[in-house]
């Protein structure tokens, strides 16, 4: 059974880090403190579970995770090594791309290229 401390350390280095990230993710980042790969998993789902995580689903790739506490933002997918960034900020004019009479619950802009360590700013 994983202990309270534990789950404190993942979702701590969830804080620290920019944008959300993949139970895989934190395993690697945290592999250093022994903690396991099971231990991540329940870890995510209880602070999912709780509220204070926040599941990020981006297309064709795993189930990320980042504090629930960070404000309305949007995400950058890296196509060359699958890491996703925070973009803080909101497009202006998304209400106006709605269809007449539609009313909008929620939004997710999601930008994809290349980031800065895979030749993005080559």
């Amino acid at each position: 059974m994983s202990s309270p401390r534990k789950h404190e350390e993942v979702w701590s280095y969830l804080t620290d880090t920019d944008g959300p990230r993949s139970a895989h993710e934190v395993h690697e980042a945290l592999e250093h403190t022994g903690i396991g790969i099971a231990t991540i998993y329940r870890a995510l789902n209880a602070g999912a579970e709780s509220g204070v995580l926040r599941v990020v689903e981006l297309p064709g790739g795993s189930t990320r995770y980042e504090p629930a506490s960070r404000a309305h933002h949007h995400h950058f997918l890296c196509d060359g090594c699958d890491t996703a960034f925070d973009v803080e900020g909101c497009a202006d004019g998304v209400r106006d791309l709605l269809p007449p009479d539609f009313q909008l619950n929620g939004h997710e802009i999601l930008l994809y290229g290349l980031c800065a360590d895979c030749g993005g700013a080559a």
